[in-house]
């Protein structure tokens, strides 16, 4: 008995093994890109692309990025935009929820960047056409009682790479996130 409850098991993770997407890859020469931009300055780029898994799947394999200058209300609120997002293959969705891609740095090109991957359970389709879906919302909302306040927004961009947008009119010193530095009452302030 336990040993044929060992061989089941052992016969149904094989299986379930040889329909899982790849775990990383280098992305292609031209992913398809999507995302958008906050009503603050700066945005989001999806950068993904299809991939055929050894058993004949669809599998998708992305990466995002992020402007490296934004204003300190959004700069930790990529990871609940991209868990809104959804991955489209002709115009039918087939995946919810984008906090499985690697984050990489905002750039002109995210050739062989290497990017996750989801499987899905659909056929491999060749020139199937990918869409990344992330909808407009309310990413900051913080008002007093009469009204005052601020209000930012994450919606769709016209630009193409919404990470290469400029993300604060304030000096670089004020908004990058490339190190930190203590202040002189331990307060940490970014730097270059």
């Amino acid at each position: 008995m336990k040993r044929s409850l060992f061989a089941a098991c052992l016969a149904l993770g094989l299986t379930s093994a040889a329909h899982a997407a790849p775990s990383t890859v280098p992305l292609g020469a031209s992913p398809t890109l999507g995302g958008g931009e906050y009503s603050s300055g700066g945005g989001i780029t999806v950068a993904v692309e299809p991939r055929r898994t050894q058993d004949g799947q669809l599998a998708l394999c992305g990466v995002w990025a992020q402007s490296d200058r934004l204003s300190a209300y959004v700069r930790q609120s990529a990871r609940s935009v991209l868990q809104r997002g959804s991955l489209m293959v002709n115009g039918r969705v087939v995946h919810q929820g984008l906090g499985f891609l690697n984050r990489v740095p905002a750039d002109t090109s995210y050739a062989r960047s290497e990017a996750s991957c989801v499987g899905t359970s659909l056929p491999w389709q060749s020139g199937a056409r990918i869409d990344v879906r992330i909808p407009r919302h309310v990413v900051v909302q913080d008002r007093d009682g009469n009204g005052a306040g601020i209000e930012i927004r994450f919606g769709p961009s016209q630009a193409g790479n919404p990470a290469l947008l400029s993300g604060s009119v304030l000096p670089s010193r004020f908004t990058s996130t490339k190190g930190t530095l203590s202040g002189k009452y331990g307060a940490t302030r970014l730097t270059q």
